[in-house]
């Protein structure tokens, strides 16, 4: 019986979201207002300012975060938290298809990746 090869099933939905540079600079808000955020210097700075009731509670949330950011980094957007460092590698689906092809040059002689050999 032979081994067989097998990738994790990669996702095609494209997300809205931008490549951090030195000279990138923004100020954004979503669209509710709770989240404003900026990009200076590869620093982004998140203030979040949330209200909500819950029952007869009021409740308030007022925090600001800082996250010095390596150029190159990628940073996706969310209309519930702005723009946020994906915990899963992103691709352009440029880069996926040169991965791709680069796979299947390295296993050239494997027909699960090949059929036509």
């Amino acid at each position: 019986m032979n081994n067989e090869l097998f990738t994790v099933r990669p996702s095609l939905k494209q997300y809205y979201g931008r490549t951090v540079t030195k000279e990138m600079r923004f100020d954004e808000s979503t669209d509710n207002g709770e989240i404003h955020q900026t990009l200076e210097n590869c620093v982004l700075t998140t203030v979040v300012s949330k209200e909500w009731t819950h029952g007869e509670i009021k409740c308030a949330l007022h925090t600001e975060q800082t996250e010095v950011l390596p150029e190159g980094t990628v940073i996706i957007w969310s209309e519930t938290d702005g723009y946020i460092v994906p915990n899963a590698p992103m691709y352009k689906l440029k880069d996926l298809e040169n991965e791709i092809k680069d796979i299947k040059e390295i296993y050239k002689d494997n027909t699960d990746i090949n059929p036509d050999k």
